[in-house]
């Protein structure tokens, strides 16, 4: 379906709104950035902001699902590239580097109080977040399916092990200690996360493009969920 000039401008209003609100983010932190100031980095009015956003977190979280959608995007088109990709090591390394170029999901995923104050455990608990966890389990169940992954352990156990390693590397920054390039940490993270949850030798090309298609629509699905909930959750945003 070709969108409407209403439905463009409506979109295009849509992501002013957005950049406005993360560049003021990046700039102030959380905590002192107002729809108020938003709006006027916009250049609209600020009840037009609400017919987008209903509330001032809602607009935030926008924010940052909005990124999180460039950034399933972005493993999309690498696993395109080399279904290679789709594996939990390949992919946490892929994502670090990813998330090592935005600001905003760093400081969401190391937890940075000072840019992005309550909104970084807003954005933890959120819906979206279960629906990553069940897009993990459902991935893992595909490899397993494939012997992509060792099946000594459960699903559960093994989607806890990725998370928590990827939630550690990504805090490790902020707790001190020796600082390595994001490239040197990221080959750290897949290699752990590979001799952890990967079996031993190198996957087999046929069963990795095979397999591939199936982890994209996944994705694909995922993103859609999130380009939905990144357009916000006012009146107007409710009516398209």
């Amino acid at each position: 379906m070709v969108p409407t000039a209403t439905a463009t401008a409506t979109a295009s209003r849509v992501d002013r709104i957005l950049d406005a609100a993360a560049e003021l983010t990046l700039r102030w932190g959380y905590k002192r950035a107002t729809i108020e100031e938003v709006a006027k980095q916009a250049g609209i009015g600020k009840g037009t902001v609400y017919l987008h956003f209903a509330t001032r977190g809602s607009l935030f979280m926008g924010v940052l699902v909005r990124e999180s959608y460039d950034l399933v995007e972005e493993l999309v088109e690498a696993i395109r590239a080399d279904p290679i990709a789709m594996l939990p090591a390949e992919q946490a390394e892929l994502n670090y580097l990813a998330v090592m170029r935005r600001p905003l999901l760093r400081a969401m995923f190391s937890r940075d109080l000072e840019v992005l104050g309550d909104l970084a455990e807003t954005a933890a608990g959120s819906p979206l977040q279960q629906l990553k966890v069940e897009l993990a389990e459902g991935l893992f169940e595909l490899w397993r399916e494939h012997g992509l992954v060792r099946t000594d352990l459960d699903v559960e156990t093994q989607t806890y092990i990725l998370n928590a390693t990827q939630t550690g590397f990504y805090l490790s920054g902020s707790l001190g200690g020796t600082s390595h390039p994001p490239e040197v940490t990221a080959r750290a993270l897949a290699h752990t996360v590979r001799a952890t949850l990967q079996p031993p030798g190198d996957p087999d090309p046929e069963v990795l493009a095979a397999v591939a298609p199936k982890v994209i629509d996944m994705y694909q699905q995922y993103s859609a969920t999130l380009a939905v909930a990144a357009r916000g959750d006012g009146p107007r945003a409710r009516a398209t």
